[in-house]
C-alpha cells in the first residue's frame, strides 16, 4: 500500500507600492523608514534578503512579488532581483511548474475596478511575469484577495489556471454536479483545491486553493514563527489519517518573514526542515494541481477581501478597519469618488485623441506594457508605427507616448494602499495623489483641463488632522511641491551646478545636457558673495519623446537665498553679457525685479532641486558664519570629494580622511552631505573587487571607514556580493585579494553574525 500523499505549502505575497516620484522615476528619501533611506530599501534588508540570500526559502516557498516591487529590485537590488528569479527557475527545473506567481500589474482592488482596467492590469500582470520569469504564469494572487465573480472570470478568460483565497470568501460547496451547501470556514475543507466555473461563460474555469486561516493568522501574528517544531507540529496536526491527497497551506505577506518578525524567516526554514522529515515536503500549488484535479465545487462570496471583515469596505467607506481608534475614514468615500471622476474624464479623452492615431486605443493600452522595456526614440518610435493608422511624427509619437503615460499614471492613482491606512494624508495616500497629480499633468499638456475639478472633489475628504483639514489641503501641501517639469528639471541642473556641486545624474526620468556656464561675483553687503551664472541646458524625458532647450539663469544673494529663471530657447533673447551689467550695477531685489519683467516671475529658487539633494545642498551651504572658517573650510573640503567620488571619481583618499576627521571638526558622520549615499559606492567597489588588485584592498578600506561610524545598513546585499567574491577566488590559490576578500566577511559577520542551522 503506497502512503498517503501529503504536502505543505507556505505562500508569501510580496509587496510594496509603486513608492516613485512618478516625474522622476526614483523613490524619494521617506523619513519614516530611518535609518534607511526608504521603506523598500528597509524592508529588503529586513526581510527580502534574509528570506532570498540567507535561508534560501525562495526555493522552498510558493510566492508572488508585485511587478512594481520587482521593477525597484531590477534597478537598485539587482542582485536580489537575481534570486527571486533564480528560485523560480529552480524549482520549475523538473517539471516547469515553478513556485512564482503572476499578480495584476498595480494593486487595484480589482472588483471596485471597472472590467476593462482589470482585464488590462491582468494582461499587464501576466506579461511582466513571462518577461521577468521566461514562462507563462499558472496562478495568479489577486491584490487583497479581493474577489467576485466578475474578477475570476477576467482570469480565466486570460487563461490563468488557480488563485488562493481566504476560506471566509467561500459561499457554498459540493461535490461535483450534486447540491450547493453552504461554506463556512470553519468547516470548510481546505486542503484539496476547489473548481469555480464562471456564470457568465461556463467554458471558463479555474482552481481555488483556500488557505488555512487560523494557522495562517498564527504566522501573521507571529505565534507560529515563535517556535518551528511547534509550527511544524500543528501542520502534522491538520493532516488526516488514509490515502486522501492532503496539502496544508498558509498565505501571509511575505513581509512577516523577517520585517515584522525578526526571525520568521530563519523560522519556516526550520520548520520545513522539520516537516520533510517527518514525510511531508514542501510544494506549490501548480505542482499539486497537476497531480490532484479539484474534486469538488465552489462558489465564492462577492465582494471580499482577505484584511477587511466588512467585504471591500476598506477601500471605499468608513468601515472600522483602522489602526487608530480616536480616527475615522469617512475620507475614502470621497477619495474614491474623485479619482473615480477623473478616470472618467482621462478616459474619454485618451480615447477621443488616441482614436486619432490608433484604431483600438484599448488594445493599445493592453499592449504598451511592452514599452516599459523599450529604449531609445528609434525603437519607441518603431512599436507605434507598427501599430498607428499611418507613419507619425515626432509631434505626434509624443502626443501618443504621453497618452499611454496618462492610462499608466490613470490606473496606478488607484493603487489600494491609498485607502488602506488611516488619514488622507497618509505616505500611500499621497503617493496615489501623485500619480493623479501626473496624469492631470500630462492632460494638461495635451490640452485638456481636469486639475481643478479634480482637487475641488477632494475638497470633500476630511483629514483627521485640523491642520491639513481635507484632500485639497493635502494635494497642494504635499503632492503638488513634488512635481517636475523639464524646466524644473533644467533648473536643478543648473542651481548644483552654481554651487559646483552637481551630481553626474538628475533622476532617471530625465537626461539632461549642461553647457559650460558663464559666470560672474561680486562683493555684498555682510560679507555675502552675490553670484550669477547662465547656461544652456537642454533636457529630455525619454518615456515621451519631450525635450527642451532653455538659457537657465541662476542668481544666488545670500547662503540659500537662489532665484533661477529657466527661458526656453523660444522664448525672450537673453544676452548673457547685458544680464552681467545689470547684475553688478543692480542690488538684489532690484536685479530680480528686472528679471521678473522681462522673463517672468522666477518660478524656482532652492526648492528647484529635487527633494534628497535638497536636503544634502541645505547641510552643504551652511553660512561660513555659522560654522567657522575652520569648519567651514572643513564642509567646503568634504563636498568637493565626495561630490568627485559619486561622480564616478576612484580617488578615494580624500573622502576616507575627512570621514575619520569629521567628529574632530563637530560633525556627526552621518549628517555630513551625501554621507548617506557612501553606502553605493561601496557596494560599486565591493562589485569591482573579484578583479583583484588594488581594487580588492580598496573594497576593505571603504568598509573598514563606513562601518564604525553606522554609515553601512544593507548588510545582506554587501553579503551576497562578497559571497560571489569568494565564488570567484573558489580555485585560486593564496593571494592578497583572496585575504581581504576573507577579512571583508568577517567584518560583516562580526557587525550582524548571521545565525546558523
Amino acid at each position: 500500500m503506497s502512503a498517503p500523499i501529503r504536502r505543505f505549502c507556505a505562500h508569501a505575497h510580496f509587496y510594496q507600492p509603486p513608492r516613485e516620484n512618478p516625474w522622476l522615476g526614483e523613490v524619494e528619501r521617506e523619513d519614516s523608514a530611518a535609518p534607511f533611506h526608504d521603506w523598500n530599501e528597509r524592508i529588503a534588508e529586513e526581510c527580502y534578503g534574509p528570506a532570498a540570500l540567507g535561508e534560501n526559502l525562495l526555493s522552498r516557498l510558493s510566492f508572488n512579488a508585485g511587478p512594481t516591487l520587482l521593477d525597484w529590485m531590477e534597478r537598485r537590488r539587482p542582485s536580489l532581483y537575481r534570486r527571486f528569479l533564480e528560485a523560480d527557475r529552480a524549482s520549475a527545473q523538473a517539471d516547469g511548474l515553478g513556485n512564482a506567481l503572476a499578480q495584476p500589474f498595480y494593486h487595484v482592488i480589482l472588483p471596485l475596478a471597472p472590467r476593462r482596467d482589470q482585464e488590462t492590469l491582468v494582461r499587464w500582470g501576466l506579461a511582466d511575469f513571462r518577461a521577468r520569469f521566461g514562462r507563462e504564469a499558472r496562478g495568479m494572487w489577486l491584490p487583497e484577495t479581493a474577489v467576485d465573480d466578475g474578477t475570476l472570470d477576467v482570469l480565466a478568460a486570460e487563461g490563468v489556471e488557480f488563485t488562493i483565497l481566504d476560506p471566509a470568501q467561500a459561499a457554498a460547496t459540493r461535490n461535483v454536479g450534486g447540491d450547493w451547501t453552504a461554506a463556512d470556514p470553519d468547516t470548510l475543507d481546505p486542503k484539496l483545491p476547489y473548481l469555480w466555473t464562471s456564470p457568465r461563460n461556463p467554458s471558463r474555469r479555474l482552481a481555488i486553493f483556500f488557505y488555512h486561516r487560523r494557522l495562517s493568522h498564527e504566522i501573521v501574528s507571529g505565534d507560529a514563527l515563535a517556535d518551528p517544531n511547534a509550527l511544524a507540529a500543528e501542520v502534522l496536526r491538520r493532516m488526516l489519517g488514509g490515502d486522501a491527497a492532503q496539502l496544508v497551506s498558509v498565505a501571509s505577506d511575505g513581509e512577516f518573514y523577517g520585517h515584522h518578525h525578526k526571525r520568521g524567516a530563519r523560522a519556516l526554514s526550520r520548520a520545513l526542515d522539520r516537516l520533510a522529515d517527518e514525510g511531508v515536503p514542501a510544494t506549490n500549488y501548480a505542482r499539486f494541481l497537476s497531480l490532484f484535479p479539484p474534486p469538488r465545487e465552489v462558489r465564492v462570496s462577492p465582494r471580499t477581501a482577505w484584511s477587511c471583515a466588512h467585504g471591500l469596505g476598506r477601500w471605499e467607506t468608513d468601515c472600522g478597519c483602522r489602526y487608530r481608534a480616536d480616527w475615522t475614514q469617512t475620507w475614502r468615500a470621497p477619495l474614491r469618488a474623485a479619482l473615480d471622476a477623473l478616470a472618467r474624464r482621462l478616459d474619454g479623452f485618451y480615447e477621443d485623441e488616441a482614436g486619432r492615431f490608433f484604431g483600438d486605443p484599448w488594445a493599445l493600452r493592453d499592449a504598451a506594457h511592452e514599452l516599459l522595456r523599450v529604449r531609445g526614440e528609434g525603437a519607441r518610435r518603431a512599436w507605434l508605427d507598427a501599430r498607428a493608422k499611418r507613419p507619425l511624427s515626432r509631434e505626434e509619437a509624443s502626443r501618443a507616448l504621453r497618452l499611454l503615460a496618462l492610462q499608466r499614471e490613470r490606473l496606478a492613482m488607484f493603487t489600494s494602499c491609498g485607502w488602506f491606512f488611516d488619514d488622507v494624508s497618509g505616505v500611500e495616500t499621497a503617493q496615489i495623489l501623485q500619480r493623479a497629480a501626473r496624469a492631470c499633468d500630462l492632460a494638461h499638456g495635451l490640452g485638456e483641463e481636469v486639475e481643478e475639478a479634480f482637487i475641488e472633489r477632494l475638497a470633500s475628504a476630511t483629514s483627521n488632522i485640523p491642520a491639513l483639514r481635507d484632500g485639497a489641503t493635502v494635494y497642494r501641501r504635499l503632492v503638488a511641491p513634488t512635481r517636475a517639469g523639464l524646466d524644473r528639471a533644467a533648473a536643478h541642473a543648473a542651481v548644483l551646478d552654481h554651487v559646483e556641486l552637481a551630481r553626474a545624474r538628475v533622476a532617471p526620468a530625465f537626461h539632461v545636457e549642461r553647457e559650460a556656464s558663464r559666470r560672474v561675483d561680486k562683493a555684498g553687503a555682510a560679507g555675502r558673495r552675490p553670484s550669477l551664472s547662465i547656461r544652456p541646458v537642454r533636457v529630455e524625458r525619454e518615456e515621451t519623446l519631450e525635450s527642451a532647450l532653455f538659457t537657465a539663469i541662476v542668481h544666488r544673494d545670500d547662503a540659500l537665498d537662489f532665484a533661477c529663471w529657466t527661458v526656453p530657447l523660444s522664448g525672450a533673447i537673453v544676452d548673457p553679457a547685458e544680464l552681467e551689467g545689470e547684475f553688478l550695477r543692480r542690488d538684489a531685489a532690484a536685479f530680480r525685479a528686472a528679471l521678473d519683467a522681462r522673463f517672468g516671475p522666477s518660478r524656482f529658487g532652492l526648492d528647484a532641486v529635487f527633494g534628497d539633494d535638497r536636503r544634502e545642498l541645505a547641510r552643504a551651504l551652511t553660512p561660513a558664519g555659522a560654522l567657522g572658517p575652520e569648519r567651514a573650510l572643513f564642509l567646503s573640503r568634504w563636498c568637493a570629494s565626495v561630490r568627485a567620488a559619486l561622480d564616478g571619481g576612484r580617488d578615494d583618499d580624500a573622502v576616507l580622511e575627512l570621514l575619520a576627521q569629521a567628529r574632530a571638526h563637530a560633525f556627526r558622520p552621518e549628517e555630513l552631505p551625501w554621507s548617506g549615499a557612501l553606502e553605493d559606492a561601496l557596494l560599486e567597489r565591493l562589485e569591482e573587487a573579484p578583479g583583484g588588485g588594488a581594487a580588492a584592498s580598496r573594497a576593505l578600506r571603504w568598509l573598514d571607514a563606513l562601518l564604525p561610524l553606522g554609515l553601512v545598513r544593507g548588510l545582506w546585499r554587501l553579503r551576497d556580493a562578497q559571497d560571489r567574491w569568494e565564488q570567484a577566488l573558489e580555485n585560486a590559490g593564496p593571494s592578497a585579494a583572496r585575504d581581504a576578500c576573507r577579512a571583508f566577511g568577517e567584518r560583516l559577520n562580526a557587525a550582524a553574525p548571521v545565525e546558523t542551522r
